[in-house]
């Protein structure tokens, strides 16, 4: 079990730190009053836990040291990187009623002094981006520095109906010779053996597929290396019913083969039979 404070400086990447842990399987509280960390702690976790403690809590943090088992992760960054961060921000500054900018790190600084002194770890995000600090603070929050591998959704949909916005990637297979043209295969779908058969022995569609799978292959290891979780692929033919079903199924099929996580969905495979 391993059980963390995780504070520091607003603008030195709590908000980033914290959304890494949660998505890799870590439980996660924000803002937790110093008063309420012990009951927390004592509560028994199944596996890593993180309260953020931060300025939010004021003038209860003067003094405030967590006990053991308690380890503290502190997150700062030099002065200039903080005001540009905070600059671009649009959340309030904790302490803003200290005055500007300067004055309300100043006071934060001064409110969380004991936490720093105290921390196990402190970590200068000031060069570090986004991908590199969830790295870290997984290294040393999650047992092992487990990282949380890449979901790779793969979608087929129908043109007819919109085409859907909300993938990363989008395949078009119209050019793939069309099942609906034949009146036995027609009232099926690409979950049907007849129509996969069908699709698949087009030689384009083996061509599309073995291209398509290696492509994505080398594109998922560069999401992971900028610490994307999620690749959305949508696999689009005329109706949605046939020729996108049998390819999104192959080429989760094929991703499946070689290690990674997929899901496969289709959207419009259930709409009513053309006929």
């Amino acid at each position: 079990m391993s059980v963390w404070i995780l504070t520091g400086m607003s603008g030195a990447g709590k908000a980033t730190a914290a959304a890494a842990l949660e998505a890799a399987g870590a439980e996660v509280v924000d803002n937790l009053s110093p008063d309420l960390v012990g009951a927390w702690a004592a509560r028994g976790h199944d596996g890593a836990a993180v309260a953020v403690v931060d300025a939010r809590s004021g003038e209860a943090l003067r003094g405030w040291v967590p006990a053991p088992p308690l380890r503290t992760l502190f997150l700062s960054a030099a002065g200039p990187v903080l005001l540009r961060r905070l600059a671009e921000s649009v959340r309030p500054h904790p302490c803003a009623g200290a005055g500007g900018p300067v004055a309300a790190m100043a006071l934060e600084a001064d409110l969380l002094s004991d936490l720093r002194g105290a921390a196990d770890v402190v970590v200068d995000t000031g060069e570090l981006a986004p991908a590199e600090l969830a790295r870290r603070v997984r290294e040393l929050v999650i047992p092992g520095g487990a990282e949380p591998a890449l979901r790779i959704t793969v979608s087929s949909f129908g043109y007819k109906y919109g085409a859907q916005p909300e993938a990363d990637w989008v395949v078009d297979v119209r050019f793939l010779r069309n099942p609906f043209w034949d009146p036995e295969l027609r009232p099926l779908t690409g979950l049907d053996a007849p129509v996969r058969e069908h699709v698949l022995a087009d030689p384009r569609a083996a061509e599309l597929q073995r291209r398509l799978a290696e492509l994505l292959l080398w594109v998922s290891d560069q999401c992971e290396g900028h610490g994307r979780r999620h690749l959305h692929v949508a696999v689009g033919c005329t109706g949605g019913r046939h020729r996108s079903v049998v390819c999104a199924e192959e080429l989760g099929r094929r991703l499946r083969s070689a290690g990674r996580d997929v899901v496969v969905r289709h959207r419009d495979v259930g709409r009513p039979d053309p006929r």
